[in-house]
């Protein structure tokens, strides 16, 4: 009975200095840091960190990685710390309203291109992109107790010759500036453009599933507010404008 107990104290004492051992690695200590472009200008992306894009992956013997996912925020920026090593950039395997110049589509379904990285210590990279689509002239106004949003839309000059249509408009109100495809005060119409065209979405103010509904206990006068297309056959990624704040929003019913 004492050498049962004197073994099974040995065994707890090295998982403890294993563990111990485990804990004290170096923390990641190199940094990626870039942005989205497109036009010259940051692509404004969805944001949201349900929509995975960009990942990055580390291959070799005895790896089994199925990447790291790279978060790119509303702006089209990204940041991910890192252990030194060598990695391939690629994309998540999903169909996008947008093609990036340097990372190839392998074909429907099969992933795609990447790009080596030799991450010794932090590096910024932008990555250069064509959107199907251009979202322009959005506005964001209060007329009869609703929120207004009107934004123009057209076939991106640079985009291929033949792309999925617009099948569907969306319009976001939130209460801060961070506005995404999980924001909670959403809605959507029927909006199909093939080459140009516009569309406008009303979100309430009062009532059921309002703006001053769906956020309890809402009494802020302003409002963060954005839109969105959605692309036939591509129903998770979307294309989407600026966040324009709107101030003077009413408390009451006018």
């Amino acid at each position: 009975m004492k050498k049962t107990i004197i073994l099974v104290s040995v065994v707890i004492l090295i998982s403890y200095l294993s563990s111990c051992e485990y804990d004290n690695y170096d923390a990641p200590s190199v940094k990626i840091t870039g942005k989205l472009i497109s036009g010259g200008q940051n692509f404004l992306y969805d944001g949201n960190p349900a929509r995975g894009l960009i990942k990055v992956i580390q291959k070799g013997f005895g790896k089994a990685d199925n990447g790291t996912s790279v978060r790119v925020d509303e702006n089209g920026r990204f940041a991910q710390l890192l252990f030194p090593g060598e990695y391939w950039l690629t994309l998540e395997n999903n169909v996008y309203p947008f093609d990036f110049k340097a990372i190839r589509s392998l074909g429907a379904g099969l992933g795609y291109d990447s790009l080596k990285i030799d991450l010794q210590s932090d590096i910024e990279m932008d990555l250069e992109l064509v959107p199907y689509y251009l979202l322009t002239d959005f506005t964001a106004k209060v007329e009869n107790n609703n929120i207004v949003l009107r934004c123009n839309v057209a076939k991106n000059p640079e985009a291929p010759v033949t792309v999925p249509k617009v099948i569907f408009a969306r319009g976001y109100a939130g209460t801060t500036s961070i506005v995404n495809g999980g924001t909670l005060c959403t809605k959507s119409k029927r909006a199909v453009i093939t080459s140009s065209g516009s569309f406008e979405i009303l979100i309430p103010l009062f009532g059921t599933n309002s703006y001053r509904d769906i956020y309890k206990n809402n009494f802020r006068e302003h409002a963060f507010c954005r839109v969105s297309i959605e692309l036939d056959g591509i129903p998770s990624y979307y294309l989407y404008s600026d966040i324009v704040k709107i101030e003077n929003v009413p408390l009451v019913q006018q």
